[in-house]
Formats: C-alpha cells, sequence, structure tokens
C-alpha cells in the first residue's frame, strides 16, 4: 500500500515578538502546536533567525525544547536552521538532548542560508565568516552525526579540529537525528545533499518537471557516493492559504504575505504559494507525489490557522498518494 504523502506546518514566532508595545508570549504557538497534533499532522516546524530586527523570531532550539514537553507524538523541526551560525560540537549536543526530551522526535532541515545582504549581517554578528558557510555547513553535518553514532569523535577539517570529543545523552533516534538539507539552484548543493543529507527540502520546485530532474540529480549523484539505494526523501517548503472560493484563497493569502513579510507583492512572489480551493490543491501537488514529494512544510498565510490545518489534513492530504505504487 502506498505512503501517504506527510504534512507539517510551520509556526510563525516573528509576529508575537515585533515592537508594538506589548509583552512578548509564545502561548499562541504551544496552543496551535497542540492543536496540530490533535489533529493528525505530521510535524510541527520554526525557522531560524538571529540579529536582524525585521526577521526576528524566538529562538528556535529553545522553542523546540518546550514544544517537546507540551507535545507527545508529532514530530518537531526547524527549517531552514543554520548550523554554520553554531559550533557544531554544542549544536550537536542540543539537538542530541532535544531529542532525548522529545523521545526521538526531532528533525533537522539544515541550510546554508542564501545570499543576502540580511544573511551576511548575521554571521557577522555571530562572528562566523561569511565567505565560509557552504564549507562549515558541511563540516557541521559530518561532526554532528559522528558525534550522535560514535563514543568519541577526532576530525580534521578546514573549519574544525577535534580531538577524541564526545557527548552525551546520544539521540533517542538510530543511528541519528535526521538531517535533511536545503537545494534550489546549486549543482554544489544537490552535491551536499546526496553525499551527507537524509532528505532534501526545495522551494524553487514550480513547475514540476524541474522538481523531477532535480531529484534525479540528487539521485545520481548519491549513486556515485556510494549511496545507490538511497531513494531521496523530499520535502517542499510551500506558503497555503486554502478557501471553498479560490479568488478568497488568493486575495486573503496575498494581503496575510504583505503584512507578514512588509515588503511589496514583487519582492515576494519568488515564495512557491498554492492559494485556491483544496481540489486546485491536490491538483498541484499530485505531480509532484507522483515525481517523489514525500513531505510538505506548510506557512499558512491566514490568521485562522485551525481552518487551514484542517483542510489540510481533512480534504487533501488523504487525496494525495502516488498514482500506481
Amino acid at each position: 500500500m502506498s505512503t501517504p504523502l506527510e504534512f507539517g506546518i510551520l509556526l510563525h514566532t516573528r509576529h508575537l515578538i515585533r515592537d508594538d508595545g506589548l509583552t512578548p508570549t509564545f502561548e499562541e504557538i504551544w496552543e496551535q502546536a497542540v492543536l496540530a497534533e490533535k489533529l493528525g499532522l505530521d510535524h510541527i516546524w520554526l525557522g531560524d533567525s538571529v540579529t536582524v530586527l525585521d526577521k526576528a523570531r524566538g529562538d528556535c532550539l529553545t522553542m523546540m525544547a518546550s514544544l517537546a514537553t507540551k507535545t507527545k507524538s508529532v514530530r518537531v523541526g526547524t527549517v531552514p536552521l543554520i548550523p554554520a551560525l553554531r559550533p557544531p560540537v554544542l549544536l550537536a549536543h542540543t539537538l542530541a538532548t532535544l531529542d532525548v526530551i522529545s523521545q526521538g522526535r526531532i528533525l533537522v532541515g539544515a541550510s546554508v542560508a542564501p545570499s543576502l545582504p540580511y544573511i551576511q549581517h548575521q554571521f557577522e554578528a555571530c562572528g562566523v565568516p561569511y565567505t565560509e558557510k557552504a564549507g562549515r555547513l558541511s563540516e557541521s553535518i559530518q561532526i554532528m552525526k559522528r558525534l550522535w553514532m560514535e563514543k568519541t569523535v577526532s576530525f580534521e577539517g578546514k573549519y574544525h579540529k577535534l580531538q577524541d570529543v564526545g557527548i552525551l545523552p546520544h539521540p533517542v533516534q538510530r543511528p541519528s537525528i535526521p538531517v535533511w538539507v536545503t537545494a534550489d539552484r546549486s549543482e554544489i548543493a544537490f552535491k551536499r545533499v546526496a553525499r551527507l543529507a537524509d532528505g532534501w527540502f526545495t522551494s524553487s520546485a514550480r513547475p514540476v518537471e524541474k522538481f523531477a530532474v532535480n531529484r534525479k540529480k540528487i539521485r545520481d549523484y548519491a549513486k556515485s557516493y556510494g549511496r545507490g539505494d538511497w531513494d531521496v526523501p523530499s520535502g517542499l517548503y510551500a506558503t497555503f492559504n486554502l478557501n471553498r472560493s479560490r479568488e478568497k484563497a488568493i486575495e486573503e493569502g496575498w494581503a496575510w504575505m504583505l503584512d507578514f513579510f512588509r515588503e511589496p507583492k514583487e519582492k515576494l512572489e519568488h515564495h512557491f504559494t498554492i492559494f485556491g480551493t483544496p481540489d486546485d490543491c491536490v491538483r498541484l501537488l499530485q505531480p509532484y507525489v507522483d515525481a517523489g514529494l514525500t513531505s510538505v512544510v506548510a506557512r499558512l498565510a491566514s490568521s485562522d490557522v485551525e481552518s487551514q490545518m484542517r483542510l489540510l489534513i481533512e480534504e487533501v492530504k488523504p487525496r494525495l498518494r502516488p498514482r500506481g505504487a
């Protein structure tokens, strides 16, 4: 029997901590997480951003610990996590501890981070050379996975050197916490996924032919790295607004985007948006499922988060399975 597409939602913290004179609180996030679990979503996700005030979020790792204690079964992840901003031993220790707290429910969607001025500012503020972000990501993944699986680790890299280093606790998940890696355009990024990752995330997947071509590239590269049986679990990061009325979905979705990002529409059109009816959503996503899509992370462009979750889990997810599988 074919496996249904997994659905998770991104929990937003940015709008809860903006400087509007109110005392910051994350109670809304805790409530949404409990509801997501109750409704049967597969995972909940947080974004990662530091030092940039107009894009500020609560610290994703700290919040994951709280989410892990407030839920029992839903998986808890962060995407896109930027590992290069953090020392890999400390990050590995934190994530392993989170996995124990959650009893094996932690997921990681790691990114090299886009080439944008505000990203460069974050790296500078954290004392990490911006030009080293790609190399540091690759080394961080290697170090973390080894620390999660081995008693002690020695590592000689370009950016990190370790001698007989170990961490405890080890994660509950064996052999290690799943680390998915983002890649959209760069051949180097596709090779990084093929060599190091447990899955692939993309947010630039239109048309579906592009998604299929890039997934095949990763599979071919994986074979060259000795991973010939790896079927590339593949995730799409997209923004949703679902409504019985297509016109209302489009109107509300873009109104939410403009308010949330506080940028003009022409600067937001690179986002993968799915604004329409549940039928529209199924018609758009089914070809991706046929091409190997296994998971979706949904940013909900709506103030009515519960109705959006219900539409996804009740009217979209059950209808999406690989045809002919």
